[in-house]
């Protein structure tokens, strides 16, 4: 099936759906994850999972915070949600089959918010599988704002405008443009999106405080009359999770990008004989800087060491001079005196006359 073929399969599966929104497109597999993730930090009171039949509605699951969880006797054996306690009410399927394509509803009260409603589609995989075609990658900065424009060219009336973004196995509906101007958004993307769907003017989408999670494939289809015209964008952020992106920018300005994967046991750093290198290099280098460590202490100590000797030194010299013992003059403060100046004054000392003043007691 040609990509042409594809988009037309999947514009009939909308009308099959007799005008119902649909918020998220699924592909079946054996084991399946139909998510159910409430926007906002509130109380939920109650959470119901409906299957949409042609002729009528079965229901799959019930939650309620004070009776628990409730799955049906049809789907007990291979259907259950993780954690019902959370705003997590997502709905994993194990051992499906054909029977399980359709509508599911997945239905939440809220208190004060009020009532929430997601809407998913489960397809055939070979539906699902038909090959796109990849459009140049687009890559953007984690938290910025990303910009999307749809120029499309139908040369008539634009009945409506649908933006939506392609994943691996699911595709979501990020926003439908009607002709009158009115927009729906999809349940995971209300919150920071902004678009003007005024008519007769090209689309621009944008996507506030882009994260890795919004990385992937958006298309925007223009339907009018019988005609159809498609845009892709590939976009991608700076830092993904899986992948590494190398912008090489030009000197004319044009942007290139290499993907490199990093996979276990593939070339790169996730090879083992690479990483074992790597642990090599940073173990030595390491090491040394322990060395240089030690030296630079080391020499540091030492100088502190020879400092601290010569001061001692120093000091106990000074306290030597400062505490010789006293001459018979009672002087000591005369460091050194020339010994031709002391033997003057000593000799001047013998001859002067010495008076003693007492008292006479009489008896």
């Amino acid at each position: 099936m040609d990509y042409l073929g594809f988009l037309i399969v999947l514009q009939l599966y909308e009308i099959i759906a007799e005008g119902r929104f649909v918020d998220v497109t699924v592909k079946l597999a054996s084991n399946m994850q139909l998510e159910c993730i409430y926007p906002k930090n509130t109380t939920i009171t109650q959470m119901s999972w409906i299957k949409c039949n042609e002729t009528n509605k079965e229901a799959i699951a019930t939650f309620h915070p004070s009776y628990g969880v409730y799955i049906d006797d049809k789907y007990k054996d291979r259907v259950y949600i993780v954690n019902a306690s959370s705003e997590d009410k997502s709905l994993y399927f194990t051992k499906t089959s054909a029977a399980d394509t359709g509508f599911y509803s997945c239905s939440i009260q809220t208190f004060p918010d009020g009532p929430w409603e997601k809407i998913i589609q489960v397809i055939q995989s070979d539906v699902f599988d038909a090959s796109m075609p990849q459009p140049q990658p687009l890559v953007t900065g984690l938290g910025e704002n990303l910009l999307l424009m749809c120029l499309y060219n139908l040369g008539g009336s634009v009945q409506h405008v649908k933006w939506e973004k392609i994943q691996r196995d699911r595709m979501d509906t990020i926003v439908l443009c009607s002709w009158s101007g009115e927009k729906t958004f999809g349940s995971n993307f209300q919150q920071r999106t902004l678009i003007d769907c005024t008519p007769h003017v090209n689309n621009t989408l944008i996507i506030k405080n882009f994260t890795a999670s919004d990385s992937g494939i958006y298309r925007c289809v223009a339907t009018g009359g019988n005609k159809m015209d498609v845009m892709s964008f590939n976009v991608m952020s700076e830092l993904s999770s899986d992948r590494e992106v190398i912008l090489l920018r030009g000197l004319e300005g044009d942007l290139k990008q290499r993907v490199e994967e990093a996979e276990f046991n593939n070339e790169g750093l996730a090879h083992p004989q690479s990483i074992f290198f790597i642990a090599g290099g940073a173990a030595a280098a390491f090491l040394l800087l322990i060395i240089l460590l030690i030296i630079i202490i080391s020499t540091v100590v030492y100088h502190r060491k020879k400092k601290r000797r010569r001061i001692m030194t120093m000091s106990k010299t000074f306290y030597s001079t400062q505490n010789r013992p006293m001459n018979s003059y009672g002087r000591s403060h005369f460091v050194s005196t020339p010994n031709s100046e002391r033997e003057g004054a000593s000799t001047s000392r013998q001859t002067e006359d010495i008076y003693v003043n007492y008292r006479n007691f009489s008896r």
